[in-house]
């Protein structure tokens, strides 16, 4: 990681996971906090952490990534019910579940899992990738990923190319966390 602008970090700090801020430093309420800014968040945390820049705030950086792994959390469908089940709302103001956020925020839980060992974030990954994108996909005869699905199985069936994001994630699962592939 290069050197990073204070300001920067300190907005990151500060903000996330909000969508928009809105100067002078307001966040905007109306499309409020989001599974993918949170997971952006941590991502950049997670290499603030390791860098000789940020070494003396690894505390603050650890309790921020906690923070935003654990709101990310309250985030997903556990209803198994549902076909969101194991998807991540899209903004708290939300009511859908996009395949695009459950790629994106797979690896972001498991760098919170490697940092901290909480097995919230791992079981929550997995869901994500064995249980919430695999129905997305079982919606898509052609393969890919289904858009979106609300709680009443109302679903968006366009295909993102931004999912191709999606293979990260469940990469990252197969290779460092799937049980099957352990030695």
């Amino acid at each position: 990681m290069g050197t990073v602008p204070e300001q920067y970090y300190q907005f990151v700090m500060d903000h996330a996971p909000y969508v928009y801020v809105v100067p002078p430093d307001m966040p905007d309420q109306s499309c409020g906090r989001a599974a993918f800014a949170a997971a952006f968040a941590i991502d950049f945390l997670y290499e603030a952490y390791n860098a000789e820049q940020f070494s003396s705030r690894q505390a603050a950086i650890l309790e921020k990534i906690v923070s935003l792994a654990d709101w990310i959390l309250t985030q997903q469908c556990t209803d198994n019910a549902k076909e969101a089940y194991g998807g991540f709302k899209s903004t708290e103001n939300s009511q859908h579940y996009y395949a695009v956020d459950a790629c994106r925020v797979i690896p972001s839980l498991l760098k919170a899992y490697e940092l901290t060992g909480n097995s919230a974030y791992l079981n929550a990954a997995r869901l994500a990738g064995s249980v919430f994108l695999k129905t997305m996909q079982d919606q898509q005869p052609h393969g890919g990923f289904a858009r979106a699905v609300d709680l009443d199985g109302n679903w968006l069936l366009e295909l993102d190319v931004e999912c191709l994001y999606g293979l990260v994630g469940l990469r990252m699962l197969a290779e460092k966390y799937d049980a099957a592939n352990a030695a």
